[in-house]
């Protein structure tokens, strides 16, 4: 029997998609460490879908679409050390082998959220079956509440799933926290029986909505989407397709009365076809020869005033390139911009009658309208036509696409207080959301049935652009001096981490534990600025106020949003805490 002081015990808390490549690093690090020891590796997770969560759950329904096509999904690492499974398959490759399955699915599709848990789901098992014979893996199905410090280890207290009973494990050494989203965007209204704040899974969640009710949404972005169709084609509504490829919605009667769909922007997002396999666009403005010439104050840059000028540029460069050419001319690309503009004047003068592209409008949609619900259908099926044209062609598509590739050197400047505090508020609070409504929206076929819905009568967007709403026995609506009442509210907005505001149990103790502190970006003679996330290092471990780190622990994912910047995607490069961490296990 092994010594039980000689076991490394690691924790990982969240075994989504950034858990599972958390375990898959570690066992790769682990098989070819030269040094062989004992190793306890404990999974948490609150249900027993390891290596999925619940946004990519197998159990869900197959009309919960990814917005991330095909070819981009890979779960392994393509890094040394090699993964521990002897035939490691992107996501694609998997389909393929399961054709039988998924016939029309290739690298330049989209799948639902249910076959991509599936693959996520494989992967896991097989990680389980080939880890090294001196690795236990112990998997636990419940919610930890709290971790508490012993002297160098680390006790995990935590509710099982089935029975819940509260239990702990002790004497941890290192653990990795990949969370996901662990708190609620409005903690007040939880408990109110009207008031849905999570949606996933939809067949539970959204039970308790009748047929026949009146329903409101807060936000307008994937999950709204998602939870009108849970709401409708979840229901048994289907769609018919013309030989045009226009769907009509045809009711079951299963449905809500009215849907009332409520946001800041009011604005649904850009839908986008297949985005695999296309040209790698370049900047040329929004790029590290430009950011050279740039003056920080100590190491911090002004979004508004430096950033985003050269972001308007590289915008403007893509959207003119397209139009240039569909009137059958090429636009030049100077470095210097003025010259551009110059020959956009030019352009314009041959040409009048084409409107100019306005980058803040194009941000901020089309201009408020009496008529929200008209406006919105008609933005919503110009979204639709121009994604359908193709980002190649159409320069409405190709402008929206532009954000995706300047987001990782964007990352790069603003990740661990690379903004001034109030510069990083204000790129927070007026820039990130049109940025990911114009840039990471739903494949074409989703917009399209929300389409097909508003116009069966089943959507009101007139209430859309952030209306004033009061509670008593049911939500009260209003907008342009008319109201209307909802019976329930459904919370559509992925909650972020906000540690001054509402921590939420597990990071609730672990502020009183003093385990981890909320993030302060600091510049001297300027107001701070807490964007809500844990202080952490450029390895992701918790720092204290002197700026000592806790490399026992480990963050990854959504808990480091504030301190980097996107981190809701599968990718395994952007924001790559884990592999350091699994690397650093094994010295």
């Amino acid at each position: 029997m092994s010594d039980e002081s000689s076991i490394k015990r690691i924790a990982i808390v969240g075994l989504g998609p950034k858990g599972l490549y958390g375990l898959e690093r570690v066992l790769a690090n682990l098989a070819e460490a030269e040094l062989k020891f004992l190793v306890e590796i404990h999974l948490f997770n609150k249900t027993d879908s390891f290596g999925t969560g619940d946004i990519y759950n197998t159990c869900q329904p197959t009309y919960l679409m990814m917005n991330y096509v095909n070819g981009h999904i890979n779960m392994w690492s393509e890094n040394a050390p090699k993964p521990v499974v002897p035939h490691p398959k992107s996501f694609t490759e998997w389909v393929a082998e399961h054709q039988e399955q998924f016939p029309n699915s290739n690298a330049y599709t989209f799948s639902s959220r249910a076959t991509v848990g599936k693959y996520l789901s494989e992967g896991f098992q097989g990680l389980v079956d080939n880890c090294p014979e001196n690795v236990d893996i112990i998997k636990h199905v419940g919610e930890v509440i709290a971790i508490v410090r012993e002297g160098d280890e680390y006790n995990l207290h935590f509710i099982n799933s089935i029975p819940a009973i509260p239990t702990k494990v002790e004497g941890i050494h290192d653990i990795l926290i990949c969370t996901g989203h662990p708190c609620v965007n409005d903690p007040d209204s939880t408990s109110e029986e009207r008031y849905v704040d999570f949606i996933y899974p939809t067949d539970k969640r959204l039970a308790s909505i009748a047929s026949g009710s009146t329903v409101a949404i807060k936000g307008m972005g994937l999950t709204f989407i998602d939870a009108v169709l849970a709401l409708t084609q979840g229901r048994q509504g289907q769609f018919s397709e013309d030989e045009n490829g226009n769907l009509t919605y045809l009711r079951s009667g299963y449905e809500p009365k009215m849907i009332y769909p409520f946001s800041k922007s009011g604005l649904m997002m850009i839908p986008r076809g297949n985005t695999y396999g296309k040209p790698s666009y370049e900047p040329i403005y929004f790029c590290k020869n430009s950011f050279q010439y740039l003056e920080t104050m100590s190491g911090k840059y002004d979004f508004e005033r430096q950033l985003l000028p050269l972001i308007e540029q590289e915008f403007k460069a893509v959207y003119y390139s397209k139009l240039f050419a569909e009137r059958g001319k090429k636009l030049l690309l100077s470095r210097d911009f003025s010259e551009v503009d110059f020959q956009i004047d030019q352009f314009h003068e041959a040409y009048p009658e084409l409107k100019k592209f306005d980058f803040h409008q194009f941000l901020s949609g089309p201009l408020p309208s009496h008529d929200l619900h008209m406006n919105m259908l008609e933005y919503l099926q110009e979204c639709i036509r121009e994604a359908e044209i193709g980002e190649e062609i159409s320069p409405y598509a190709a402008v929206a696409s532009v954000w995706r590739h300047l987001s990782e050197d964007f990352n790069e400047l603003y990740k661990f207080g690379g903004l001034k505090p109030q510069s990083q508020k204000v790129f927070l609070e007026k820039y990130a959301g049109h940025f990911n409504r114009i840039s990471y929206g739903p494949p074409i076929e989703n917009l399209k049935k929300i389409d097909a819905i508003a116009k069966a009568g089943l959507i009101d967007f007139s209430f859309s652009q952030n209306p004033t709403i009061t509670k008593t026995s049911h939500y009260t609506l209003t907008a342009n001096e008319t109201s209307a009442e909802a019976e329930f509210l459904i919370e559509a907005r992925i909650p972020k981490v906000q540690l001054h505001r509402y921590a939420g149990e597990l990071y609730g103790k672990m502020l009183e534990e003093k385990l981890i502190h909320p993030y302060v970006n600091r510049l001297e003679g300027r107001l701070d600025f807490k964007p809500g996330c844990v202080s952490i290092n450029e390895k992701g471990h918790p720092i204290d106020e002197t700026g000592l780190a806790n490399q026992s622990i480990t963050f990854s994912g959504t808990p480091t949003e504030g301190l980097t910047y996107d981190n809701d995607t599968l990718s395994r490069k952007r924001n790559d805490f884990v592999s350091e961490w699994a690397k650093n296990l094994t010295k």
